[in-house]
Formats: structure tokens, sequence, C-alpha cells
């Protein structure tokens, strides 16, 4: 490489995280204005009130609260229960699940503003198969991830904008499972305010059904139980 072309692309890379980094803290602080503005809770029925006041609009409302809820703190389940709540099942699944999309779209590209620069160079110098390996496996993983009920998403779609998983590859890996994860707590959500009806044990179930779901697969299972054996046991 020549020496002197090495500067520029790297003030050109300072640049651009500092001008992301920029951008998010910008968004931070409209994000906590707006959490202001609408009165929002740490609770489905608050989000559902916040929005639902304004009326054809809030669908709307719902998908760019969804799409930037880290920075509101509002974990994926509230805003998944509150689209149940708001839209119904059927409606509040696929809102709910074009949300986490968006959503899952901005982190990636996040990190891959900012972070693929200087993570990317250090993790190929101690891990040399890290990108092969993340491109055949990562959007499996990113799919269970994001349709698993306790998935926990920001980190994993946020590693994968540093990874070489190409974005439609990335979109096809979340959408469908961010679907199925909405299309769970969306249905909870619808019979929330019903407690005790067959609706609400049956949205109920389907949860904890696919919660342990991973449990099935006998490798993970023995690696589970183990991990709580104690050491020295017999």
């Amino acid at each position: 490489m020549n020496p002197q072309t090495q500067p520029p692309s790297t003030a050109r890379r300072t640049a651009r995280s500092l001008l992301t980094l920029a951008g998010v803290a910008l968004a931070l602080l409209l994000a906590q204005r707006a959490r202001e503005a609408l009165g929002i809770e740490w609770s489905a029925e608050a989000i559902r009130e916040a929005v639902r006041g304004y009326g054809i609009w809030a669908p709307a409302i719902y998908l760019l609260l969804t799409a930037g809820r880290q920075l509101l703190v509002l974990p994926s389940a509230l805003v998944l229960i509150a689209a149940g709540l708001l839209f119904g099942a059927g409606m509040g699944a696929l809102l709910g699940a074009t949300g986490l999309t968006l959503n899952a779209l901005v982190l990636y590209g996040a990190a891959r503003g900012v972070g693929r620069p200087w993570v990317l160079p250090w993790l190929r110098q101690r891990w040399p198969a890290f990108e092969s390996l993340a491109r055949r496996g990562g959007p499996a993983f990113i799919a269970l991830i994001t349709g698993h009920p306790a998935g926990f998403l920001t980190p994993f779609h946020m590693a994968a904008g540093v990874t070489g998983i190409a974005l439609p590859v990335f979109f096809v890996a979340v959408f469908p499972a961010a679907l199925l994860r909405a299309g769970l707590f969306s249905l909870l959500g619808a019979h929330l305010l019903d407690v005790g009806s067959v609706g609400f044990w049956i949205a109920s179930l389907a949860l904890l059904a696919f919660a342990l779901a991973p449990l099935a697969h006998p490798r993970l299972r023995r690696k589970l139980f183990a991990s709580f054996e104690e050491p020295g046991g017999p």
C-alpha cells in the first residue's frame, strides 16, 4: 500500500464515523424530546395511548417509534404487544414486523458506517476466518435470534453490519423472523385486556412454546444443563 494514500483513507473513515456519531447524538436528543411530547412510559398501555391519539397517522407514528425504539429505551416486547393493543393481531403483526425490520436496518447501517472501518481490520487480524464464517452461518443465526421471543436483537443486528453479510441477505434473514416474533407478541397484545380468555391463553402458550423450542435440540439442551452443574459434583 502506498503510504501517501493511507492518511486520506483514514481521514475519510474518521470523518464518516464522526458524522454518523453526530447523527446518532442528534437522533437521541430528538427521540427524547419526542418521548416527552408523547408522554410515553414503560408499558404497552402507555404506548397505545400515546400512539392512537394520532388517528389515521397512528400506523406511521408507530413505525417511527418502533424503528427508533433504542433511542426511546423501549424493549421490543413492549412495542410489539402495543401493536396488538392498537391494531389487532393481524395488522399488529405486520406493522410490528415492519417496524422491527426498519429498526434492524438502522442498526445495521449505523454499525457498518461507524464500526466496520475500525472493528473489521481488528477481527481480520485475530480471526482470519471470521468473515467467511459470518457469511455462511450468520444469516441463519440472525434469523433465529430475531424470531425467538427472548432473543436480544440490538447487539446481533449491529454485529451483522460489521460482518460481510450483504444487505439483501440481512433483510431476508430478518423480516420473516420478525414477522414470527411480532405475530406472537401482537396476538398476546390483542387479548391483553381480556386476561383469562381463550385467546389470551392461546397467545401465552404459543409464546411459551416458541421460547422453549430451542431446548428440543439435544446438543443445546446438554450444554444448558451442563452449565448448571456444580464443579466437583457427582
